[in-house]
């Protein structure tokens, strides 16, 4: 029996499926959303959800004061404000936590396939600890980039290049699932094909996005292997 020459082999490149996670990985945006107004209104801020999805949706949550207050926000107090919009965010959450439908099946097909799988989220390191580790996804994925590790948030692309340079994928291979129309911009920067879910945005306001979905019930690893 003739053995082929291994070296001469076509060897497909990895494909990377990158995640953000607030709306993607669960639906908690409603609760971040009346975090943020309670938050606000404490400093006689009305905030207009319309405004909010479109232009903060993504953001480090430095720069979403910084938005709002209309000023610089130094580091240390923009810790101690967030500090105090998160214990509400947590408190209206914490009983409600459960992966967006479809997920969990979605992650296991795709590891099966041999996907490398990321999360990138403008979210700190305590925010991800409370849905990855409430939900025990946090062994779903291979890497996590969060709000802390970049200089610049969505839409720059850092967020994304960051993490599949940590998968060890270049961004064409790379399929990107978000929620915000910032971090569907990001992606496009990045190079990558962007599934929208609309979870806080209408599909046709995803002007980027190859595929729109509500959740991940009805999208086979196969067909967004496709996008790629």
């Amino acid at each position: 029996m003739r053995i082929g020459n291994l070296h001469n082999q076509y060897v497909p490149a990895p494909k990377a499926f990158l995640f953000d996670m607030d709306g993607v990985v669960c639906h908690n945006m409603p609760a971040h959303e009346e975090a943020w107004r309670r938050f606000f209104r404490t400093h006689g801020i009305e905030i207009d959800l319309k405004d909010f999805r479109e232009n903060t949706m993504g953001m480090p949550t430095r720069e979403v004061l910084r938005y709002y207050f209309k000023r610089d926000v130094p580091a240390e107090e923009a810790q101690a404000l967030s500090q105090v919009k998160e214990r509400l965010y947590r408190r209206l959450y914490g009983p409600k936590r459960r992966a967006m439908p479809g997920m969990r099946a979605f992650l296991r097909e795709a590891r099966r396939r041999g996907c490398r799988m990321g999360l990138g989220t403008g979210s700190k390191d305590d925010n991800v600890t409370f849905i990855l580790d409430g939900m025990r996804l946090r062994s779903s994925f291979d890497a996590v980039v969060d709000g802390g590790m970049v200089t610049k948030g969505k839409p720059d692309p850092e967020t994304w290049l960051i993490l599949a340079d940590k998968l060890g994928v270049k961004p064409k291979d790379c399929v990107v699932f978000e929620d915000s129309l910032l971090g569907e911009e990001a992606a496009r920067r990045a190079g990558m094909a962007v599934v929208g879910v609309t979870t806080s945005h209408r599909a046709d306001e995803f002007r980027h996005a190859r595929l729109r979905v509500r959740d991940f019930r009805t999208l086979t690893v196969r067909r967004a292997l496709r996008l790629s």
